[in-house]
């Protein structure tokens, strides 16, 4: 259940990523962020001023964070987002897998 399908030249996106990015209107403004800014990378705190949140809860919804953002279903942890080190900061972008969720929720939920 956890893999991606091909059928018809297009993909089923794993229910499990789904779920989890419609359980978190954050996580999916933040994927959605970085699908807009795509190939460019951003820095935390721009990400959390155009999504309107805090910088904390952004980075919960990144890499997760206790209890309140499961580390499993973080972004990260389900491969929608990568992370550049650069001169001791961090840049966030969306990955391939990342992009085809991002385009199959604005396409699905968002038409």
């Amino acid at each position: 259940m956890n893999q991606e399908l091909t059928t018809n030249r297009e993909k089923i996106i794993d229910p499990e990523i789904l779920r989890s990015i419609k359980k978190s209107r954050l996580r999916e403004e933040i994927l959605l962020f970085l699908f807009d800014i795509k190939p460019q990378y951003s820095y935390l705190s721009e990400i959390a001023r155009n999504v309107r949140s805090d910088p904390s809860n952004v980075l919960g919804c990144i890499k997760g964070m206790s209890k309140r953002y499961s580390e499993s279903r973080s972004l990260m942890e389900l491969n929608l987002v990568g992370v550049v080190e650069k001169d001791g900061k961090s840049y966030y972008g969306i990955t391939d897998k990342g992009v085809s969720v991002a385009k199959y929720i604005k396409n699905s939920y968002r038409a």
